[in-house]
């Protein structure tokens, strides 16, 4: 199923404009690396400096942020006093790798720590009473959370009437009274309007308790730590500028030599046979982070933090393993659950929102196919199953509707809501849900006045093959990392001469296109365009600049984005 979408390349940079890029070597040349680096902020000289910096002299003081002190010192003394701390994290790969770092950097501090990672199934989104009550089972007297708290304002007084203090740790909006924690370590806490605020995941704000607590321990920065913090930070898709590029940056640098068992096990299985080199945004976004989220989209993500957290090589390959085949299970039942879906909409309708019933399938692949489906269609897009009397969603939407604000007019409807402006989800009783989703197309016709009808690719400029050299794929080598904020550069070529043309994969699913470039060979590869109708002619391209190594050899090629016959 394909749905046409527009094409819009970015406005070039005024007339002159030039920036100072020697530094990168003599062979980027042309007005390519300047208008790519335009369409991302970057306009002076010292913006450049900026953006291509290297090195952990860009990691910014842990204390500016809110309430670090108090944090710091309640968790060392449970360490000094033999205190057991328990870390509750969340089932996605943000949780997980920053509940992953505060469990190293507490016992490798010396101090006791056991976690607590909630069932998406049974126990859902954020600190309960349950996960205290088994705490104190385990004699935890003071918890820490990872990507959760900042709303726990009931849970967090019933763990001080069981005598256990609380370090909330999070980057999400408190919407709620402030709880009753110890101290609540969150850039959005008071930092309101603050020019050097910044935007962390969960993982992030982690990342920077445990680099405190290593400063007042007196022991080495946690370099170990910063691969699960990078980890994290792409994985949650928060913007990578300031802090957080460095944070991936330097996290990818010391993934590719990792000594950390469980990582070295992920990227072995995540990798094609025969790959190597630095690890990408890319690497962990499409084949790490699947298979780290795979157990928790299941039911139980207790092996994800496993192998995120032992130091035993076997085990580790053993997790990897399950891991892997969990992801292949996922991949199933989420092509079953798509093929479910695409029987309930028209990717032609005039419905300004798209709302599948999703019952029978796991819970957690709600999300990833409402995003499937927004991405499809460019409208808001709903997941839903009917669950003991209650309709439980997960909703992705476009930038047109604020899904957050949209829902918030129904917060005393809601069982269990949360989230953003383009993702949230929410559970309410089934005899509401119809009204709820006849509400939500009113709030999506209202915003989509004006709308472009169908999805748009945005490209940051128009390129001819035979101009793209060898320096241009380092260029671009040389922006990573890339996420929300600095996406990967998109280009358009149009009229592109097809050498030969075959699909590839199961049923043909993926295109494989070899293009002439002015006598050289480039070749490309589209997933999921092998159904495209490309007559026997030129055609235009959407792509990207791929780079791969592979047995010791870097490879080039174009990652195909869309395709359809040429126009001009």
């Amino acid at each position: 199923m394909t749905l046409d979408r527009k094409w819009q390349i970015a406005e070039p940079p005024p007339p002159g404009f030039r920036l100072d890029l020697g530094f990168l070597g003599s062979g980027v040349r042309g007005t390519l690396p300047a208008r790519l680096l335009w369409n991302r902020g970057v306009r002076t000289d010292a913006d450049v400096a900026g953006y291509f910096s290297s090195g952990l002299d860009d990691f910014l003081d842990p204390n500016a942020l809110p309430d670090m002190e108090k944090a710091v010192e309640r968790i060392h003394q449970a360490i000094a006093g033999g205190e057991t701390v328990g870390v509750f994290g969340d089932f996605d790969v943000d949780g997980l790798t920053g509940t992953a770092i505060m469990l190293r950097a507490i016992r490798s501090l010396g101090g006791k720590a056991v976690p607590y990672i909630p069932n998406r199934e049974t126990d859902g989104h954020g600190l309960s009473n349950q996960a205290i009550d088994s705490f104190s089972g385990a004699g935890v007297s003071l918890i820490t959370t990872v990507d959760t708290g900042s709303t726990a304002v009931d849970e967090i007084s019933y763990a001080k009437t069981l005598g256990i203090d609380t370090v909330v740790t999070d980057h999400h909006l408190i919407e709620t009274d402030r709880p009753a924690a110890v101290a609540i370590v969150n850039p959005h806490v008071g930092s309101e309007g603050s020019e050097n605020s910044v935007d962390y995941s969960g993982a992030g704000v982690a990342f920077k308790l445990a680099q405190a607590l290593y400063k007042v321990a007196g022991a080495p920065f946690p370099e170990e730590l910063l691969p699960l913090a990078a980890l994290g930070t792409i994985a949650d898709i928060v913007p990578l500028v300031s802090e957080n590029r460095a944070l991936v940056r330097e996290g990818l640098r010391v993934l590719g030599q990792t000594d950390l068992p469980g990582l070295r096990a992920l990227l072995d299985i995540s990798r094609a046979p025969g790959a190597s080199g630095r690890p990408t945004a890319e690497l962990i976004s499409f084949y790490v982070a699947p298979r780290l989220n795979a157990p928790g989209r299941m039911g139980d993500a207790e092996p994800s933090l496993q192998i995120l957290s032992t130091d035993d090589v076997s085990e580790a390959r053993a997790l990897a393993d399950r891991l892997d085949a969990d992801n292949t299970k996922r991949r199933s039942l989420s092509e079953k659950a798509w093929e479910h879906a695409t029987t309930q909409f028209d990717v032609n309708s005039d419905d300004p929102i798209v709302a599948v019933n999703c019952d029978g399938f796991p819970m957690g692949l709600l999300g990833p196919l409402a995003g499937r489906l927004n991405e499809l269609t460019g409208k808001p897009a709903i997941a839903y199953q009917h669950v003991n009397g209650f309709a439980r969603a997960s909703c992705r939407s476009n930038t047109v509707l604020d899904l957050h604000a949209a829902l918030s007019t129904h917060s005393d409807k809601f069982e269990r809501f949360g989230g953003h402006a383009r993702a949230a989800g929410f559970s309410i009783k089934d005899e509401m849900l119809a009204d709820l989703l006849d509400d939500l197309r009113k709030h999506a016709a209202w915003g989509a006045l004006g709308a472009p009808a169908v999805p748009t690719l945005h490209a940051d400029a128009e390129v001819r093959l035979e101009d793209l050299t060898v320096s241009t794929w380092n260029f671009v080598s040389a922006m990573e990392p890339f996420g929300e904020a600095n996406r990967e550069p998109v280009l358009i070529t149009y009229g592109a001469v097809p050498l030969d043309v075959r699909t590839v994969g199961v049923g043909g699913k993926h295109l494989k296109i070899s293009f002439d470039a002015d006598g050289r060979r480039i070749d490309s590869i589209g997933f999921g365009l092998g159904d495209r109708e490309l007559g026997t002619g030129a055609v235009d391209i959407v792509f990207q600049l791929r780079s791969e190594v592979w047995r010791g050899k870097t490879r080039h090629q174009l990652g195909l984005r869309d395709i359809r016959p040429a126009q001009g």
